[in-house]
């Protein structure tokens, strides 16, 4: 399921992401849970969801990425889409 676009890093491993627009009518059923697993297109585990901020139907997601993932890879990520696992 697709969960947005990343707008950049905030710190070493974390990535801040605009949630794709939710329709009304599916506010609660179209939100991740807090700790999901986000990948990129590829399917790499790139890291969780910690907060989720912002406006409900434009939301912010904040991703805490993973130790094993590279400061390089996280920087490629910057105006990519991500996805929920």
């Amino acid at each position: 399921k697709r969960l947005g676009k990343v707008l950049h890093r905030a710190g070493v491993k974390n990535l801040i992401i605009r949630g794709d627009e939710i329709k009304p009518d599916n506010i609660s059923g179209s939100l991740p849970k807090l700790n999901s697993v986000v990948v990129d297109k590829a399917l790499n585990r790139i890291g969780t969801i910690v907060s989720v901020f912002g406006p409900v139907n434009h939301p912010y997601f904040l991703v805490k990425g993973f130790k094993r993932t590279s400061n390089s890879e996280f920087r490629a990520l910057v105006n990519e889409r991500v996805y929920v696992r």
